[in-house]
C-alpha cells in the first residue's frame, strides 16, 4: 500500500493497517470505508484537504497539505496485526516517514499507530501513554497528536465522535498556525 498525499506535507496521518473494505480494496490508506469517510471529513473540515466532487463526498478527497500512510502496509489476517508483522512493516513506515521532511505534525489514529511512533522516535509508551487529544513532542520540530480510531466500533460505543475526532484536526491546524 503506498502513501496518499503530497510528500511536502506539514501533516502525516497515521492508522494501523488497510481495512478490508477500504484500503486494501481501494490502495488508498482510509479509503473506502466508514473510517476513511470520518478522516475524510476532519481533513476538509480543518482545511487539509478537500473533497474531489463538491455534489459526491464519496468521490474521495485531495490532500492539500497532508499526508496518510499507515504503520503495516497489508492487510494482517482477521484484520488484527501481530507484533512479527509491525516489526516487519517497520522499515517501510519508518521510509514513509523519513520521506516527508517538511512534516511538522503526525497524528496517531489509534493506539497503535501511537506506540508505534514513539518506538520509530525512541520513546517511551510507559512515559507517554495512549490517550485521545494526547501530545507529545517526538523531534524538536515533530509533534505528536494522537485520537481514538476512527471506526465504526468506536463511533457505536460511543467511545469518538465525528465531532471529536475532527476537533483533533482543527488543533493541529491552530497548532501549525501558531508556528507560522
Amino acid at each position: 500500500m503506498l502513501d496518499f498525499g503530497p510528500v511536502n506535507a506539514s501533516l502525516i496521518v497515521v492508522g494501523l493497517a488497510p481495512g478490508h473494505k477500504g484500503g486494501n480494496r481501494t490502495g488508498i490508506p482510509f479509503f473506502g470505508d466508514f473510517s476513511g469517510e470520518m478522516l475524510n471529513t476532519a481533513l476538509t473540515t480543518s482545511g487539509f484537504a478537500k473533497y474531489l466532487s463538491e455534489t459526491d463526498q464519496s468521490a474521495g478527497i485531495e490532500p492539500l497539505n497532508a499526508r496518510i500512510t499507515n504503520v503495516v502496509k497489508c492487510m494482517p489476517p482477521k484484520n488484527i496485526p501481530k507484533p512479527i508483522e509491525i516489526q516487519a512493516c517497520r522499515p517501510f513506515f519508518l521510509a514513509s516517514m523519513e520521506a516527508s521532511p517538511a512534516t511538522r505534525v503526525v497524528v496517531a489514529v489509534g493506539r497503535t499507530a501511537h506506540e508505534e511512533l514513539l518506538k520509530a522516535f525512541d520513546r517511551k509508551p510507559k512515559e507517554n501513554p495512549f490517550a485521545h487529544e494526547s501530545e507529545v513532542q517526538l523531534t524538536e520540530r515533530l509533534r505528536m497528536f494522537s485520537s481514538f480510531h476512527c471506526s465504526r466500533y468506536n463511533v457505536n460505543t460511543r467511545r469518538i465522535t465525528s465531532e471529536e475526532f475532527t476537533e483533533v484536526f482543527l488543533n493541529v491546524r491552530n497548532y501549525l498556525r501558531d508556528l507560522s
